[in-house]
């Protein structure tokens, strides 16, 4: 049974920092999101791909990158700060309403209004870098980066590529279509 849940915020960053900027809306292509740094169908590989000569291109499975406000609040509690915004780790989309959203297995479909269709490729694993942004917004705690690390665990989000093009809008509702049941622990019963 495919679950239902909201877009909560949406962002987009073609700068250098990994912080990202609020927007209403975001054009998908099979390239990924219009005007988003991460957009392309080739990437180089980095500490995430260690199979590869660092640098070296490979299919970029990292169209998209999607967080939800509870796993960032559990997040914030383990690391002693009030909150984290999404845009702080780099994150495009925000959902609202998918339990253990971290744990759905590669393959799972996020369908839009529009007909935009979003594939998950893999968790996205909690690094230093969103660990020093958060630093930078909490200087009086004195966080060290890697704090974030076990903080985020298993609580990161997902990152994917898109399927089939279209526009997301904040409040748009998203139907979840978790392949593999048996792997998700809400629907594995």
């Amino acid at each position: 049974m495919p679950l239902q849940a909201a877009v909560e915020a949406l962002y987009i960053g073609d700068q250098k920092s990994l912080e990202k900027t609020p927007c209403e809306s975001l054009e998908f292509t099979l390239e990924g999101i219009r005007g988003d740094k991460h957009a392309g169908f080739i990437k180089k590989a980095d500490a995430r791909n260690p199979e590869y000569k660092r640098g070296s291109p490979m299919r970029n499975d990292r169209q998209w990158s999607a967080v939800t406000p509870d796993e960032l609040a559990e997040a914030a509690r383990a690391l002693g700060v009030e909150r984290i915004d999404p845009a702080w780790l780099g994150a495009n989309l925000s959902f609202s309403g998918i339990p253990d959203f971290t744990r759905l297995p590669k393959g799972t479909k996020l369908i839009f209004p529009s007909g935009a269709v979003l594939v998950v490729e893999a968790e996205n694993m909690p690094c230093v870098g969103p660990g020093r942004v958060i630093a930078a917004h909490y200087p009086e705690r004195k966080l060290p980066p890697n704090h974030f690390v076990k903080a985020a665990m298993h609580k990161r989000g997902l990152v994917g590529v898109v399927e089939r093009a279209g526009v997301v809008r904040v409040g748009d509702t998203v139907t979840v279509e978790v392949y593999e049941a048996a792997a998700y622990p809400l629907l594995a019963g």
